[in-house]
């Protein structure tokens, strides 16, 4: 791979886990599942992404555990070989989204919930009314979407 598409890959890997550290990912978790996702070979043991990645051994491991744990990457040992790889779990991916939704779907009981006590009082009830059409419409769309998705992404 040429030098500028190495630079751009880093560039990539460094997005790809500022996004997923706003979504509460430590930074080296989303740096290790950006880098897992697009690597070549597949697997990559916790000495070759710490070099790769230009992080601590001790990070790099506390953040593998804790993918493994949530199921994103996958943890292999083989005979004969005393270093574990780890690979990304792209099938994990499909329940991290259906988490998402299911989260919208407990917004929407907690505003519905809202309404319900503010019935009889709609100046009090017009900023929770506006969040409540909100999850209201993306309770009834986003189950049909999610239905549409491919087939690789179940």
């Amino acid at each position: 791979m040429s030098v500028g598409r190495e630079t751009r890959l880093s560039a990539w890997i460094e997005r790809f886990a500022a996004h997923f550290e706003k979504e509460g990912f430590p930074l080296i978790g989303g740096r290790i599942m950006g880098y897992l996702l697009v690597c070549q070979p597949t697997e990559r043991t916790a000495a070759e992404l710490s070099q790769e990645l230009e992080a601590s051994s001790g990070s790099i491991s506390t953040n593998l555990k804790f993918l493994v744990n949530a199921g994103l990457v996958t943890k292999r040992t083989r005979r004969g070989r005393q270093a574990a790889q780890y690979r990304i779990n792209e099938k994990r991916w499909a329940d991290l989204v259906q988490a998402k939704l299911d989260a919208l779907v407990s917004v929407r009981e907690l505003t519905e919930a809202g309404m319900r006590l503010m019935s009889g009082d709609p100046e009090r009830a017009v900023r929770l009314r506006a969040v409540d059409d909100l999850y209201a419409w993306l309770a009834t769309e986003l189950p049909a979407v999610w239905e549409r998705r491919p087939p690789s992404a179940r």
